[in-house]
């Protein structure tokens, strides 16, 4: 009669399946740890572009301000010497036949 052998399992197999397992396991930690870190750096990009957004809104709205008519006449009128001119419109008005007469 032959005799069986006995394929269990050796000790090499479950070495390499150890420091494979191991290996498997650092690779995920490490994606998880800089997974996180990107969200934080995303997170402070985003609070950084809010800052940016409501510095920018309030600047406008300064722009805005100092751009109006009342702001801008004393300045033209006092450093610059410009002449403030009447605020009545003029409309000349030119009938059609004139027009075709000078053709």
């Amino acid at each position: 009669m032959r005799r069986s052998k006995n394929t269990g399992i050796s000790l090499f197999n479950v070495l390499v399946s150890i420091f494979i397992t191991a290996g498997v396991l650092v690779f995920f930690v490490y994606n998880i740890i800089h997974v996180n870190a990107l969200a934080v750096e995303i997170n402070n990009n985003k609070i950084e572009l809010n800052k940016q957004v409501s510095s920018n809104n309030t600047l406008q709205t300064e722009i805005e301000r100092l751009s109006t008519y009342d702001n801008i006449k004393p300045v033209a009128i006092d450093k610059l010497k410009m002449v403030n001119i009447s605020n009545k419109t003029k409309s000349i008005i030119i009938k059609k036949s004139d027009l075709e007469s000078n053709k």
